[in-house]
């Protein structure tokens, strides 16, 4: 009797601590890139364009993150790894090689540092004809893919979608960033996953110029975030501060030369 007692206590003990532990951990869904794509293509004043158009066009110095000044916005891309959204960062470079775009660069999620090399491939744009700025407004959706070099654990793949919002002016391509909260406002943004070399694992990773701010925020992660009524814009949730998102000030992230350290 006492054994089966104790049986009995034994799986209600493993129950209560398997309904705990699930109820810690964040589940996520995997491959939020083609959500991205549908999200993209229902804005409705964005019309398909034929991209054999612009393809003579060099795309590199806008897929590109670029240091022209200390504490430059574009220097790096800043996002989130896995459920808990924690904090990465990248740098990378694009060089157009026909159609294209070579790609080298680094990633930083804590104090691990990896090399990447990949590519960047244009496979859909939409148009939108306006009067302000420019005639004509382009969304770009580029194929993205990014190997991390080493050999550490962890290490993966990224893939997913990357996009481009730009304009034309004497047939070159200009980076088009709001303001004033116009839409669209997610211009260089990735969505898609990181996919480890030794396992199946896979974590979504989504970036972008900034993570938070006025009329900034990364899709798909609504729970990153908290509304500061007083000053009209997002901030981090307390809750993911000790995620590498504790030195991010309230309007915008300081950005460092960290990629050449």
């Amino acid at each position: 009797m006492k054994r089966i007692l104790f049986i009995i206590l034994l799986l209600i003990t493993l129950l209560i601590i398997g309904f705990l532990v699930f109820n810690q951990i964040k589940t996520q869904e995997i491959n939020l890139s083609d959500k991205w794509i549908k999200l993209i293509e229902k804005k409705s004043e964005f019309k398909d364009f034929d991209k054999t158009l612009i393809d003579n066009l060099d795309f590199s110095k806008t897929l590109s993150n670029q240091l022209r000044f200390d504490n430059d916005p574009i220097s790096t891309y800043v996002g989130v790894f896995g459920p808990n959204y924690r904090r990465i960062d990248f740098h990378l470079e694009a060089t157009k090689n026909g159609l294209v775009y070579s790609v080298t660069g680094k990633s930083k999620l804590g104090d691990n540092v990896s090399e990447l090399k990949g590519e960047m491939k244009l496979k859909t744009v939409f148009l939108r004809k306006q009067e302000y700025i420019t005639d004509s407004l382009y969304i770009g959706l580029f194929d993205c893919k990014l190997r991390e070099l080493g050999d550490k654990v962890g290490d993966g793949v990224f893939s997913g979608i990357f996009t481009l919002v730009f304009y034309i002016e004497d047939k070159e391509v200009q980076l088009f960033k709001t303001s004033s909260g116009d839409e669209p406002n997610f211009t260089n943004t990735f969505v898609g996953k990181l996919t480890r070399n030794d396992s199946t694992v896979e974590q979504n990773v989504i970036f972008s110029f900034h993570a938070a701010g006025l009329y900034e925020r990364l899709p798909f992660c609504n729970e990153l975030y908290t509304f500061d009524e007083n000053e009209d814009y997002l901030i981090i949730n307390e809750e993911f501060k000790q995620l590498g998102w504790q030195d991010y000030p309230k309007i915008r992230g300081q950005k460092t030369n960290w990629w050449e350290e």
